[in-house]
């Protein structure tokens, strides 16, 4: 904290003489500005090496003629006319809705991952799409996604 002395000041024109306060520092105060700025550069400093030092090993992995390769997740298609029918598909194939259970475990058989993506008209209803997902999850489907087209909301 700063200390205030008296300081003597030259005679005014009036000839009285005026005491004015000074104010003197400490030297036992520590000065922190140095220390935050030493400090906020060496932080810079790791934000910058941190992405550089996280290299990973070179790894040659091992071959093998049995594994199988990540393929594309299963897409389940819904067309407007499944209010009518009842009747999405899969690939090329039309499949009738209380028989997707069955057909979906049969094409996530060979998949690593248990997830489908529905593709559906956008006038679907949501009551149609919760049928739909009933169905992919009484086929043992972990999670469903789905498939949207970029573009502007509201056209």
């Amino acid at each position: 904290m700063p200390k205030l002395e008296p300081m003597q000041q030259p005679p005014s024109r009036s000839g009285r003489r005026a005491r004015v306060m000074r104010v003197s520092t400490s030297l036992a105060e520590i000065n922190v500005v140095p220390l935050v700025d030493v400090m906020l550069v060496l932080l810079v400093i790791f934000m910058v090496a941190a992405p550089m030092m996280t290299t990973g090993l070179n790894v040659q992995l091992p071959k093998s003629t049995q594994s199988k390769p990540i393929g594309e997740p299963v897409t389940v298609v819904v067309p407007f006319s499944f209010r009518t029918d009842h009747t999405v598909r899969i690939g090329n194939d039309a499949i009738k809705l209380q028989f997707l259970d069955e057909r979906v475990r049969q094409a996530l058989s060979g998949q690593l991952t248990q997830n489908v993506v529905v593709a559906g008209d956008g006038r679907t209803t949501l009551q149609d799409l919760f049928l739909i997902a009933d169905q992919l999850q009484k086929g043992g489907v972990k999670a469903i996604a789905i498939q949207a087209q970029p573009g502007v909301v509201g056209r």
